[in-house]
Order: structure tokens, then C-alpha cells, then sequence
């Protein structure tokens, strides 16, 4: 960019984007010139996009492709500036890049200007290098109009539904993660991208086709007997040990508040080794003193993100009186029969599932999910939606 702009642009125009991959294929060219709308389901609520195809054809064809795809299902808002942007599409809770189409040319000379609430594609330095993240003005924004012979940042569309649900995204507090800035403290996730009106291809059998077998996840054979044959069971293995566990846990969380009452969630402790069974004992100390919603996280931070090395009773003692418990309930769970033949059942259940790692998630005592195999921990939540869906199917067969 040159002088002249805001800082604002210029932190804009540096966002990271991934690098272009060399998948094929196009939306057809007969892409309507009315406008089309697509319903954006987030972990803060629902939000419409009206999109104006008559103005800018190349970009709108190239942000439904995406949503066609189901691109943009569980991606971040990674980017919030306070009465400026916000920004998302094509980020993962790591703030890892999903892999992206060829970049599209830019359209900004539409005579479509940057205004308050308005929609626009996200870009490096060079104005035809935008691919599939995009960002809603907060105020208007005239910096970044084309101007002259100089390209702006492509408006495509606006919000025309919902623009609560995106003044409640401004207003998040956010962080410095790395050498990221901006970014939300608690995760706000997209959950679907769709059109409005008619079937969605991307939630097609054969999009769903996608999620295959000892590719995308492992067939547990023999399968695993669950606690209730009427409904889905959903297990999720952790490690206090574990950062991607801790990463996970947010995200699973608002990923649990969507699911319907047919689907059994419970949570059990990854335990092979020693330290995780020391871990795995803790877990059910809490459990047992029903404190659990107090130590769960700050158990998580202590060990993940403070690296604080919790290697034995005391250690733990420390830990939980710190967080309030009197020592000698501490000890009592600690010691207590009941502990510790949970921690025995945890560790026998586990060696059924036969985890390659952890976190990962178990569906109807059928199927394993692990983060490699899924291609990272968003994407072992929609692999868990499919298989939940293929389960839900045979219940009620």
C-alpha cells in the first residue's frame, strides 16, 4: 500500500491468507444477477449476507463457492477491530490457513463503497490476491475505496439481516496471540455458511462423501459397548497434559450447546502413562468434590499454558487448595476407593478405544476421531457431525 493510508489499512492489507492450492473447479457462470443471500449460523448468533452479483460477478462467484462447499463451516472470526473490521473466513482455531482456490480479481471500481455494514474481500498488497477471507465494515470506511487508478478492498455485498449479532462481535475482547493481534479471547465460531432457500450442497451425500473411513476417521472394530443405546454417544478423551486438549475444549464447548437431546456427550481422561494417570486422578477428585466447573480450565492453564509441573499428591494438593478446597477433602477424594476405580475403568476404556494421541472423539463407541487424521480440531468437529448424523440415521431405522 502507499502512503496516505490509515494504520488501519495497513494492518488490513498484512493479514495472512493461505497459500493457493491447486484444487479445481467453478461455480457455474450463470451465477442469478439478483442478489443472493447466505445465513451465516456463529457462536454469537445468526447473521443474513446480501450479495450483489450484478456488481461485482467474479467475487460473488467466488465467495459461493466456498459456501457451496461448506468452506467456511467451522472458521474463526480471527480478526476484531473496534469501529473498524471484522474479519474471518478461512481461518481454523490454531489460527492455521485452510487450504484456498486460485486468488480472485479484483473488482473494487464497482462503484460499491466501503460504508458501515457493508461486505468486502479481505487481501494482501496486491489487489488481485484476494481468496477466501472476507470482513464486514464496522463504520465507513473510505481508505479503503478505489480511488483513482488505485484499487480498493472488492465490496460484494452487505449484512442485511442480524447486524446486532455483528455489533455483539465487535464488541469482544481480544488478545495478542503470537504475532497475531486482534483476536477474540473466547473463539467465535462460524458453525455454517449457506444459501438461503432451496438444498444446500454442502450438506449433499456427496459433500458429506468427503469424510471417508481410515482416511477421515478410524472404524473401532470390535465397537465399543455405550451407556445408552438410545441415543448418540459422543465420548471426548483429554489429558490435562495436553495443549491441543486445552484448544479444543472452548471450541467443543459451544460445539455441545448446538447438538440436539438424542446425543449423549461425556468426557472421559486419556490414561496410558503414569503422569496421565496422576491427571486423570485429579479429574475425578473434582468430579467427586463437585468442583469440577471451578478447577477444569485453571487445571488446563496450570499445566499447559504456566507449565507448571504437577508431578505427584502434593503437587495436586497445592493445586486444589489453591482453588479453594480444604486439604483434608482433597485428601479424602484422593485416597478414596471410588477414585480410584474410576481412574482403573478410565485406563482399561481407554485401551478399547485404542487412541493414537490425544485429544480425540469417540461416536457411538463406532468410530474414532483423531486431530491428524481429520485435518486439525475444527475439522474433527464436522467429521463428528457427519458420523453423528450417519448414527442418528440407523437409530431410527
Amino acid at each position: 500500500m502507499k502512503p496516505g493510508l490509515t494504520l488501519r489499512c495497513l494492518l488490513l492489507a498484512a493479514v495472512l491468507h493461505p497459500g493457493v492450492s491447486a484444487r479445481a473447479g467453478e461455480v457455474p457462470e450463470s451465477v442469478a444477477r439478483a442478489p443472493v443471500a447466505v445465513k451465516f449460523q456463529t457462536s454469537l448468533g445468526d447473521f443474513v449476507l446480501r450479495l450483489y452479483p450484478d456488481k461485482a460477478p467474479k467475487t460473488v462467484r467466488n465467495f459461493l463457492q466456498y459456501v457451496d462447499e461448506g468452506f467456511y463451516d467451522r472458521t474463526l472470526f480471527h480478526r476484531v477491530i473496534p469501529n473498524f473490521v471484522v474479519q474471518g473466513g478461512g481461518l481454523t482455531e490454531a489460527l492455521a490457513s485452510k487450504p484456498t482456490h486460485a486468488p480472485v480479481e479484483n473488482e473494487s471500481n464497482n462503484g460499491l463503497k466501503n460504508l458501515r455494514g457493508s461486505l468486502a474481500m479481505a487481501r494482501r498488497s496486491h489487489p488481485d490476491s484476494a481468496t477466501s477471507q472476507f470482513f464486514i465494515n464496522l463504520k465507513s470506511n473510505p481508505g479503503l475505496d478505489h480511488q483513482g487508478i488505485k484499487p480498493g478492498y472488492t465490496v460484494f455485498g452487505e449484512v442485511s439481516e442480524g447486524r446486532s449479532v455483528i455489533e455483539k462481535l465487535a464488541a469482544v475482547p481480544t488478545q495478542t496471540r503470537g504475532h497475531y493481534a486482534d483476536i477474540p479471547r473466547e473463539p467465535v465460531v462460524v458453525f455454517s455458511a449457506r444459501r438461503m432457500g432451496g438444498k444446500h450442497p454442502a450438506d449433499s451425500g456427496a459433500a458429506q462423501a468427503r469424510f471417508i473411513a481410515g482416511e477421515h476417521y478410524v472404524v473401532l472394530d470390535p465397537p465399543v459397548p455405550t451407556r445408552d443405546r438410545e441415543k448418540v454417544e459422543v465420548l471426548e478423551m483429554f489429558s490435562y497434559g495436553c495443549p491441543h486438549c486445552y484448544e479444543l475444549g472452548p471450541l467443543l464447548e459451544q460445539w455441545k450447546r448446538q447438538q440436539h437431546s438424542d446425543v449423549d456427550f461425556w468426557t472421559l481422561p486419556a490414561v496410558w502413562n503414569e503422569a496421565m494417570k496422576l491427571y486423570a486422578r485429579a479429574y475425578y477428585v473434582a468430579r467427586e468434590l463437585k468442583v469440577a466447573g471451578k478447577t477444569h480450565v485453571p487445571l488446563f492453564e496450570a499445566i499447559v499454558v504456566e507449565q507448571k509441573n504437577l508431578r505427584d499428591k502434593q503437587d495436586l494438593m497445592d493445586f486444589f487448595i489453591a482453588q479453594g478446597v480444604a486439604r483434608q477433602a482433597f485428601l479424602r477424594a484422593f485416597d478414596s476407593p471410588a477414585v480410584a476405580a474410576q481412574v482403573r475403568s478410565a485406563e482399561e476404556r481407554v485401551k478399547h478405544y485404542r487412541p493414537a494421541g490425544a485429544p480425540e472423539i469417540v461416536i457411538n463407541g463406532k468410530y474414532r476421531i483423531d486431530r491428524m487424521r481429520a485435518g486439525g480440531l475444527t475439522q474433527m468437529l464436522a467429521v463428528a457431525d457427519y458420523l453423528i448424523e450417519k448414527e442418528r440415521v440407523q437409530l431410527r431405522e
